[in-house]
């Protein structure tokens, strides 16, 4: 695999499968080039929750930078805002509910770290699948449904 290291530490676990219309890419040269165009940020999800915890309180920029960075929008397609990197779910009459906004990042493999406010709540989380970029989006629906069930 491209640009890929062994960390300080050892790992228990394979490095992901990652596929593309059924085809298993990790393998396959210059797979981990696929995603670096976009950032390719590649992290564990206790380290992406560490990030976004920070970013949430304001421990990696100021509050008001913050804000700037939620408030400042473009529109990014049908469901979402876009502004200086974070994607923020928008409500559509019958379609999504008020209740599901939140504010996070998609990634091109399925991958997903959104923060919900209302609940005080991180989704964070990777289907390693290209075609799971659209279901990532309802699968944290279906997450936060059943969070405000609780």
């Amino acid at each position: 695999m491209l640009h890929y290291s062994e960390s300080i530490e050892e790992c228990p676990y394979p490095v992901a499968d990652f596929y593309h219309q059924g085809i298993n890419l990790k393998d396959r040269k210059g797979y981990a080039g696929l995603d670096y165009s976009g950032g390719g940020v590649v992290a564990p999800v206790e380290d992406l929750l560490k990030f976004m915890k920070a970013l949430v309180n304001c421990e990696l920029v100021k509050q008001d930078t913050l804000e700037t960075m939620k408030n400042d929008k473009a529109k990014f397609g049908e469901n979402f805002d876009y502004v200086y990197g974070i994607w923020q779910l928008k409500p559509i009459p019958f379609l999504i509910p008020e209740k599901f906004v939140s504010w996070g990042v998609l990634g091109a493999t399925g991958a997903f770290m959104f923060y919900h406010p209302g609940l005080n709540t991180y989704l964070i989380g990777c289907f390693n699948d290209s075609s799971y970029q659209r279901k990532s989006v309802r699968f944290m629906m279906r997450v936060l449904n059943e969070l405000f069930t609780i």
